[in-house]
């Protein structure tokens, strides 16, 4: 008779979920199937591949590469380093831990390799991941360096941003004199003081000769004169505004030049005539702006620091000082000079205060109060700084230089230890601390200068401007903005809060492709998830407890017998 067919033996697998992962709906539980692999038809590149398999060559190379993963898998690793080595088991029977859960789970990338990897390579791609790591950490160690190092960063922010969109205030025009004595001033004072004129045409800070060839006897005729160095200077030099401004027109209307020009003094250029525009006011139409008429009066010429004669144009922010390094524009006599300005703006964004301002390299308006002057700017700063060294080395301050009310002014006799700290620019910066402004305008100066022809007949307008014109002692000047619009520039911190977050995001995610949702998810296994584990674990527990206690007060269970 024959034997029945044995059966085939039946595996039974068990299956450890975790507890996020058992099904919520049990009767929809189907059981494991096994599917056979589907056979690939066969092609030539199958043909040849099983030709190639019975060569020796591949067959030692299929031997070698075999016996090298056998003998890395047999390294010995760190106990740090454990959880590197593969796993024997089919992943079914042992429960995993929660480093392959979230590996498992993870959207940093390469992190699934750690999970059904051979040793070899686990500890690879281990390697891999931590280069990334170093080379993500070195990266962004160098932007902070570079962040470090230039903390400020000026950009374009606008070429040609409209003068209507934000107005732009008109520079200040100082206008001084190439003529520092004026001669009629000097016959008159002469007499009056009894000194010689060729005497006083030697005064060092009015023609710029050497202190050597001031005569000693001069200076006591003028001591016993009682004559202060204040009154030498301002008597003396010729009065530009009230003599030598002969017309004037603001936007093409012919203006009164007594109210448009004021007389201003500079401890380095002596009496100027400026023109500054009212506080709040713009500079109205750019193509038309100043236009002024001036009288050289080669005839009261009677010292000079140029071998020329004419006039120095100083183009300045409305509040701030004029001094040796101020841009100007040397306009010789007989010439009309057209000045084109470029204006550049410069302001600062709120970022900028968060920096100290030794880091910065500017001062915000509000950071540094000056005694004399009410606006802040490293002219007038340096001019402040340049007084109360004068005060501190000679006693005293020039007549012409800020100074507070109880500091005493300088006689003739201290010339001399003025006149060596005039020029000593290098140790007032270093000393003074006097930074840049972090927000200030800018003046770039374009000049056009031609030859007036004294024959050549000028246009006789309404308002006279033109009248009695000689071409060859007078100085026709024009300053006007070169076009409608500005250059506008932005003072910004290199990194902020928000360029740092793209910095960061994007080289960590060059390097391991991370997220904010990958720190999210390493924050939830490593915190959030063990702390529901352990209270998951510590409610069970509970319960165990409860219920032996509960059978502990029943007492035994009763056995009834029945016959």
């Amino acid at each position: 008779m024959a034997s029945a067919p044995t059966e085939a033996p039946t595996h039974i697998y068990l299956i450890n979920y975790e507890n996020y992962l058992r099904p919520k709906q049990r009767h929809k539980i189907t059981p494991l199937q096994c599917f056979d692999k589907p056979q690939k038809p066969k092609s030539r590149c199958n043909k040849l591949y099983k030709t190639l398999q019975r060569l020796k060559l591949f067959r030692w190379w299929r031997k070698q590469r075999a016996l090298v993963s056998k003998r890395l898998e047999q390294l010995p690793l760190p106990s740090f380093l454990s959880f590197l080595r593969a796993r024997h088991d089919d992943g079914l029977c042992k429960t995993k831990t929660g480093f392959e859960i979230y590996c498992e789970m993870s959207s940093i990338h390469g992190f699934h390799i750690f999970v059904g990897a051979k040793t070899w390579q686990r500890v690879l791609w281990w390697l891999l991941i931590c280069t990334a790591l170093l080379l993500s950490l070195l990266v962004l160690t160098m932007s902070y360096s570079l962040s470090a190092e230039t903390p400020t960063i000026r950009y374009i922010e606008s070429m040609l941003q409209p003068m209507s969109a934000q107005p732009l205030p008109y520079p200040a025009v100082s206008i001084c004199s190439l003529n520092r004595v004026s001669s009629r001033q000097l016959l008159l004072k002469s007499k009056e003081w009894s000194v010689a004129p060729q005497m006083l045409q030697q005064v060092s800070w009015l023609s710029g000769r050497s202190l050597e060839q001031f005569n000693q006897t001069a200076l006591n005729d003028l001591t016993y004169a009682n004559v202060s160095w204040s009154q030498l200077l301002e008597q003396l030099a010729p009065r530009i505004c009230e003599a030598q401004i002969l017309g004037c027109q603001w936007q093409g209307l012919p203006q009164n030049c007594q109210q448009l020009l004021t007389t201003t003094w500079s401890y380095s250029e002596g009496r100027c005539c400026s023109f500054k525009q009212a506080p709040g006011s713009t500079a109205g139409n750019p193509a038309k702006g100043l236009t002024l008429r001036l009288a050289s009066q080669l005839e009261d010429y009677a010292s000079s620091r140029h071998a020329a004669a004419g006039f120095q144009l100083f183009i300045h922010e409305p509040h701030t000082v004029i001094h040796a390094a101020t841009q100007r524009v040397l306009v010789p006599t007989g010439t009309e000079a057209q000045l084109m300005l470029k204006p550049y703006s410069t302001y600062a964004t709120p970022y900028i205060g968060g920096l100290a301002p030794s880091k910065r390299g500017c001062y915000l308006s509000h950071e540094r109060a000056l005694f004399y002057y009410s606006a802040y700017s490293q002219d007038n700063c340096l001019a402040e700084c340049h007084s109360e060294r004068m005060l501190q080395i000679c006693g005293c301050v020039h007549p012409h230089m800020p100074r507070r009310w109880q500091w005493p002014l300088c006689k003739l006799e201290q010339f001399a230890c003025l006149q060596e700290q005039v020029n000593n620019w290098d140790h007032l910066q270093s000393v003074c601390n006097c930074l840049p402004s972090c927000q200030f305008y800018r003046y770039e100066v374009h000049s056009d200068v031609a030859t007036l022809d004294a024959s050549y007949p000028m246009p006789q307008a309404n308002d006279g401007f033109f009248k009695n014109f000689n071409g060859s002692d007078e100085v026709l000047l024009s300053i006007y903005f070169d076009s409608f619009s500005a250059e506008r520039l932005r003072l910004d911190v290199y990194e902020n809060w928000l360029t740092f977050i793209g910095t960061f995001g994007g080289i960590t995610g060059l390097f391991m492709g991370c997220s904010f949702v990958s720190v999210f998810e390493l924050i939830f296994f490593v915190c959030v998830r063990p702390t529901c584990n352990w209270l998951t674990r510590q409610q069970i527990r509970y319960r165990q407890r409860r219920r032996v206690l509960q059978q502990q007060r029943a007492g035994p269970p009763v056995v009834i017998r029945t016959c």
